[in-house]
């Protein structure tokens, strides 16, 4: 799975540095402003990787929540 998220992450970085390419004659982006773009789209597709990898854990309610390690204090 690892190999999957790191192989996206150059992929997707890649992607954005050419989709980012300045045409002939334009200015646009430097090439340290494509970098820091591909480099946060590479981050990003690492940090959706390890949540997919891992699962989505959410704050659980229930009605009788206690921390965790609650020991009772007193027992009848």
């Amino acid at each position: 799975m690892t190999a999957l998220v790191v192989s996206g992450a150059f992929a997707a970085g890649a992607l954005v540095y050419r989709w980012t390419t300045p045409s002939e004659g334009a200015t646009a982006l430097s090439r340290g402003e494509r970098l820091a773009l591909a480099l946060g789209a590479a981050a990003t597709v690492i940090m959706i990787g390890g949540y997919l990898g891992n699962g989505f854990r959410g704050v659980e309610h229930t009605a009788n929540a206690q921390p965790r390690g609650a020991v009772e204090a007193v027992k009848p």
